[in-house]
């Protein structure tokens, strides 16, 4: 009986040093999630092997904040959703969005102009428009 008074002290340390390195893991980055959708001015159904890859840039540091890839795609429109760290979003710098769409080394289909995102003015769930590379043809 006497031993396990002797381990109530170490057991109470241990205790309080676990709780303490969790509390440091909850400060870690917040994440947030947008939403967007890849679209075309028409009906696209894309082969089986065709991949999309989606990419959230900041304008102003050239840095990519956040990247998606989806596969087994169908047809457009096609939903995606980024997570990006809150914290690293200036609301001074600029960010678009930019998606293009591969199959194989080949890109069928591609964004002519990044989408602008968190701006003032700019859509909460913005939509991505995509045209041809010509790509998709030249087989």
């Amino acid at each position: 009986m006497s031993s396990l008074k002797a381990l109530r002290p170490l057991v109470l340390i241990m205790t309080l040093l676990a709780l303490g390195m969790l509390t440091g893991c909850a400060g870690g980055p917040q994440f947030e999630t947008l939403a967007a959708r890849v679209v075309s001015d028409k009906p696209i159904t894309l082969p089986k092997s065709a991949a999309l890859e989606v990419q959230l840039k900041d304008v102003s540091t050239g840095d990519v904040l956040a990247s998606s890839r989806y596969e087994q795609l169908g047809q457009l429109p096609i939903p995606i959703t980024l997570q990006y760290a809150a914290e690293a979003i200036d609301p001074d710098d600029l960010y678009r969005l930019s998606a293009q769409i591969r199959d194989d080394d080949r890109i069928l289909y591609l964004n002519p102009e990044p989408v602008s995102v968190f701006g003032h003015g700019d859509a909460p769930e913005p939509d991505i428009p995509v045209t041809t590379t010509g790509a998709a043809t030249a087989r």
